[in-house]
């Protein structure tokens, strides 16, 4: 079992903490529509998929198939997006993430149940938006892309709040998935980066489900540990076996702790989480004016 500490448990339950998802919460849920065995996609998946749509043999399709291989996301995505037909595109973005109409997973209802007043995605699928309609926060829930220039206005509001930080499936030609497109969100939208950097520096985040691969989150960490350092850390569950360098080097730039639970054991992550939210609950219960 995880061991949250104290401290994790107060920011939670006082709602001072955003809780941060990933790809990771979505990739065990299970659709309603089609193919029972289909997952939500992974970031290699999602990118060998659209691969799929070029021409056999061609050299944008050699080129892309070695860049996944080599994990080089963000440049095979860069290589794919500018070779492939818009309408397949999108039409493999909907097939994959939209249409099996995916229902919520473990980590999904242990977010609702925590019922933190801010959430941040960077999926595109829309599992957790559609679940947090049948939510019991009393002030509701209001889903905020990138795009949206009331984020703040919500932020300032009771009312519970889902930032889509990479777009959502629902506009499929505002998703954040190549190099290009993460430089042309920072230009055009840098009025949510600063609403992401501000976050980060006076909130406590937990992330789970997530990979720091992306480049937005690893540079708003950085500026928040750079311009304020603290010795309040964020917390990032992960599996076990990352290699002690790496971690060291990750609590150092990011200002993070790991929590980390036996590879492939999601049978104790989900425990670990339920033992989280009863704990939180049990706060909350005892200190209603936390």
């Amino acid at each position: 079992m995880i061991d949250w500490g104290e401290s994790l448990v107060k920011e939670l339950a006082a709602r001072r903490c955003v809780v941060f998802f990933g790809a990771g919460a979505s990739v065990p849920c299970t659709p309603t529509v089609g193919d029972p065995l289909k997952r939500p996609p992974d970031w290699k998946s999602l990118l060998l998929a659209l691969a799929g749509r070029l021409p056999f043999g061609s050299e944008n399709r050699i080129l892309a198939d070695r860049l996944i291989s080599e994990m080089r996301y963000l440049d095979a995505a860069e290589v794919i997006y500018s070779s492939i037909n818009p309408a397949d595109y999108s039409d493999c973005m909907r097939h994959l993430i939209e249409i099996p109409r995916f229902q919520q997973s473990p980590i999904h209802e242990r977010i609702l149940e925590l019922d933190p007043k801010v959430a941040v995605t960077t999926n595109f699928d829309t599992i957790y938006d559609r679940y947090c309609t049948n939510g019991t926060a009393h002030e509701g829930y209001n889903v905020v892309r990138y795009t949206d220039e009331h984020l703040v206005q919500q932020l300032r509001s009771p009312t519970r709040v889902v930032i889509k930080a990479h777009g959502c499936i629902t506009n499929t030609d505002r998703l954040v998935l190549t190099r290009s497109q993460y430089f042309d969100a920072r230009l055009k939208c840098s009025h949510f980066y600063r609403v992401l950097d501000a976050l980060c520096l006076t909130h406590t985040i937990l992330f789970l489900g997530y990979s720091l691969s992306d480049p937005d989150i690893q540079i708003a960490l950085e500026n928040a540990n750079i311009a304020a350092p603290s010795t309040n850390r964020h917390y990032f569950v992960t599996e076990a076996g990352t290699h002690t360098a790496i971690k060291a080097a990750s609590e150092r730039t990011h200002n993070l702790k790991f929590m980390e639970f036996p590879a492939g054991d999601y049978a104790t992550l989900n425990a670990s989480l339920q033992a989280l939210v009863d704990r939180v609950m049990t706060y909350r219960a005892d200190h209603p004016d936390a």
